[in-house]
């Protein structure tokens, strides 16, 4: 978890350590139609958002009416847009990474009420848009995207989600899936119950392309991956920066736990699957997301028991106070 004022670093443990390729497509002779907001959006009025809301933020429970709301980002400058062909591949990408959550949370006899673009093409006009960037965006292993694309993102979030048409969904949470056209290391913005109501709104970036596998499209368990931080999952991968995940807990994971989707994303040779998500949500990260009332490893990890589901803290496994090194929000692929 990192701080939204300082340069990203992501965590690149159990990933692949090859040449990030980066995807650019040339400019084609029609540019994909932005939908409004086409510019830098100006945030409506902030609203005041109750103790329960600064706590959780705008994705709170997995087994809450969430509407995910699609928006695929186009750096026309640079010549990296996105294709109807790509777009439709990568919302139906989407929709599987939803059916497997919903499949997975049954087993913990949860009903999850994500609502997403379920056209075969992103053709759902309040559920997917496009967006005509003014930052630029680096994408890369490392997706160091600068500040100003992360600001220029939390004001697209505060103005997608004062959209009226969203209100016929009747969700009461809402977050945002962003589609980067480039190739990099996907990451989510996470609300932190520290923040209260800033960094209200939260978002996954998903790029075009995987930095790690020699330039595949992210996979739909990458998709399910970042969905779940949204809701409170952490990664249990060495390196986290979730403050209750140390080396010991990781150990432990990979021995107990392999197939767990916040462990890796990977298949066990390396490989990213297309057809089908093969990881499970393991009852530890049932447990984080609220799932479960509890989980075998409290005792073991007693650290765990400060865990709320739904919510991310600031500070260490051991102490409240805020780290110095990170950025609260962030949440590494």
């Amino acid at each position: 978890m990192y701080k939204k004022i300082a340069a990203l670093v992501l965590a690149a443990a159990l990933l692949c350590s090859c040449t990030a390729r980066v995807s650019v497509q040339r400019i084609p002779a029609e540019l994909p139609r932005a939908e409004a907001p086409s510019a830098t959006p100006t945030p409506e009025p902030t609203p005041a958002f109750t103790e329960e809301q600064q706590r959780y933020g705008s994705a709170a429970l997995l087994t809450d009416p969430t509407v995910l709301v699609n928006v695929f980002l186009n750096d026309a400058a640079h010549g990296c847009t996105w294709d109807a062909e790509d777009r439709a591949a990568a919302v139906q990408r989407t929709a599987m990474a939803v059916d497997w959550i919903n499949a997975q949370a049954a087993g913990y006899g949860a009903a999850p009420q994500l609502i997403c673009d379920r056209s075969e093409d992103g053709s759902d006009a309040a559920l997917t848009r496009s967006y005509l960037l003014q930052s630029a965006i680096r994408g890369g292993e490392n997706s160091e995207e600068s500040t100003d694309f992360l600001e220029e993102m939390d004001a697209l979030c505060e103005s997608l989600a004062a959209d009226s048409r969203l209100a016929a969904y009747g969700a009461r949470q809402i977050a945002f899936l962003f589609y980067l056209p480039i190739s990099g290391t996907s990451f989510t913005m996470a609300h932190y119950a520290d923040d209260g109501a800033s960094f209200y709104y939260e978002y996954s970036c998903l790029y075009k392309t995987d930095a790690y596998t020699d330039g595949e499209p992210e996979s739909p368990a990458t998709f399910a991956h970042e969905i779940l931080h949204l809701f409170g999952a952490p990664d249990f991968y060495e390196g986290s920066s979730d403050p209750y995940v140390d080396a010991a807990l990781t150990a432990y994971v990979e021995e107990t736990y392999p197939d767990d989707i916040m462990l890796s994303t990977y298949e066990a040779d390396g490989t990213s699957r297309f057809d089908a998500i093969s990881k499970t949500i393991s009852p530890l990260t049932a447990y984080c997301l609220g799932l479960a009332e509890s989980c075998p490893e409290l005792e073991q990890f007693p650290a765990l028991g400060r865990v709320e589901p739904g919510v991310f803290r600031h500070g260490t496994a051991d102490s409240e106070e805020p780290t110095t090194d990170a950025w609260p929000g962030a949440v590494a692929v």
